[in-house]
């Protein structure tokens, strides 16, 4: 008797393998058999025949720890077919990991989470971070102590992203930070200083330090951003080749072209000083400044017609819309001038409106996705809020393995198998947990997928795949027919 059978769909095992047509029969939250299960009983049967099955997504980079008490983050991945979460990457979020752990404990949450120990927050518990100094042998002597501490608690790795205040480390701070990471055989995860102009230095400057401290190395969305750098992109790539000879080396990649960000990015910080930005721009000469600025920025990008906004005081039905069409609503010829515009009738004046540029080449995104060391990730970030999502945020956040999964498909069987292993076994492995395959013995954490399709924008990024159908968590149903059923049978992630 079998608590859960799984009848007649075609499995992808998360190992490169499939598909083949078996039932697979679950009890006590583990996967017990694969094969033909027609005789058997069990507490409920699910038909797959016509869909595809495969392990639960393992997204190991996120950014959920920063919401862990929305109550819809359980279904919002559930709903994706991601079962597994990792989050603390960046070299953001809160150092105790203890705490966050507790956090996740009490969201009795429905998918299973773990951590990353952020560096940053936790070099500024004994270095403040407004003195942005190198710390003395006993400020180290604390930092160290504290990074042990924290790996013990079941943090999964180390994230550093150093272009963040008070993570400007010398490298033998740095490598003394790491030393706990080698000891015990954890990876250290860099969000690099520069993903544009100075990426491939930056990339040299993350392996110089991985090697040096003997430990194994995780890059967070290897990318080379911005137009005018897209001809680094083969050094970088050439750089991480050669540093795998003798590096545990991996990466993990999103598979859009466009990144998140806000439109007061392209406004020149000093404008920006002390909360002023909007009594600058009602000065004429600093206008001008931010107007040159703003079009100093647009050269480094692919141009007005290429950036959508969510304006949604002037485009409510849209969802978002370029910020050439939004110009011409303006009536403004000047896009720079639009953008200024725009930030003015940002309701607080911030110029917060979610920005999508198309920072990347496609046939770079693509060549990442193709290699054999790149994990599928989100890098999902909830909104200002901390409680959701919103329509204001990446699509990313919707349907990465949506889009990833239904692009492999279209090139056939092996990509596909491929995409499922890099989106599943692999990224499990990299960080040690034992997730991401479907054979027996292994936890049942594994999704129903028919006519998958990918749904989300940057119009509407805030949409949902169709065609996750039945997701299990621990061996229980935790998304039946598209719907969650509010079984909270996820895990602590920890090792």
């Amino acid at each position: 008797m079998f608590d859960v059978i799984v009848r007649g769909g075609a499995v992808f095992d998360g190992t490169r393998g499939g598909p083949r047509s078996v039932d697979l029969g679950v009890r006590d939250g583990a996967l017990v058999e694969l094969g033909d299960l027609g005789a058997a009983e069990a507490g409920e049967v699910l038909d797959a025949r016509g869909a595809w099955v495969v392990p639960g997504f393992v997204d190991v980079h996120t950014h959920y720890d920063l919401c862990l008490g929305w109550e819809g983050l359980s279904a919002h991945c559930l709903r994706q077919g991601i079962t597994s979460v990792i989050g603390g990457n960046c070299g953001l979020g809160d150092p105790d990991v203890l705490e966050v752990l507790g956090r996740a404990r009490g969201a009795a949450l429905g998918i299973n989470f773990g951590a990353l120990l952020p560096l940053g927050p936790l070099r500024s518990t004994v270095v403040p971070r407004a003195e942005n100094r190198p710390a003395t042998a006993r400020e180290l002597a604390l930092v160290v102590a504290a990074i042990e501490r924290e790996l013990d608690r079941g943090a999964l790795g180390l994230s550093w992203g150093p272009y963040h205040a008070n993570s400007l480390i010398g490298p033998a701070e740095l490598r003394a930070c790491l030393a706990p990471l080698a000891a015990r055989g954890k990876p250290f995860v860099v969000h690099r200083r520069s993903e544009g102009e100075h990426g491939l230095a930056a990339t040299e400057e993350a392996i110089g330090h991985a090697r040096a401290a003997g430990v194994g190395l995780q890059i967070s969305h290897l990318k080379t951003a911005g137009r005018l750098n897209w001809g680094d992109f083969e050094p970088v790539l050439e750089c991480v080749d050669a540093a795998r000879k003798d590096l545990d080396l991996g990466v993990d990649v999103y598979p859009y072209d466009a990144s998140l960000t806000y439109l007061s990015a392209a406004i020149p910080d000093a404008l920006k000083a002390d909360g002023g930005l909007l009594a600058r721009l009602a000065d004429p000469a600093q206008r001008e400044v931010a107007r040159v600025g703003v079009t100093q920025w647009f050269s480094m990008r692919q141009g007005p017609g290429s950036i959508v906004v969510h304006a949604p005081s002037l485009a409510p039905d849209a969802g978002g819309a370029t910020l050439e069409a939004l110009s011409a609503r303006l009536g403004v010829d000047d896009p720079a001038e639009a953008l200024l515009q725009l930030v003015e009738h940002d309701a607080e004046g911030t110029g917060g409106w979610a920005t999508y540029l198309e920072m990347m080449s496609p046939a770079q995104v693509q060549a990442v996705l193709d290699l054999g060391y790149a994990a599928v990730a989100s890098d999902a970030v909830p909104d200002a809020s901390g409680v959701g999502m919103g329509d204001s945020t990446h699509p990313r956040a919707f349907s990465t393995y949506a889009r990833a999964l239904t692009q492999a498909a279209a090139r056939g069987d092996a990509a596909l198998a491929e995409t499922i292993y890099r989106s599943t076994a692999y990224p499990a492995a990299r960080f040690g947990l034992a997730r991401g395959v479907l054979r027996p013995g292994a936890a049942a954490d594994l999704v129903v997928l028919r006519n998958l399709r990918d749904e989300a924008s940057y119009v509407t990024p805030d949409r949902y795949p169709s065609g996750v159908e039945h997701v299990l968590v621990g061996g229980r149903v935790a998304l039946r027919a598209g719907e969650p059923t509010g079984v909270a049978a996820g895990s602590l992630l920890t090792r």
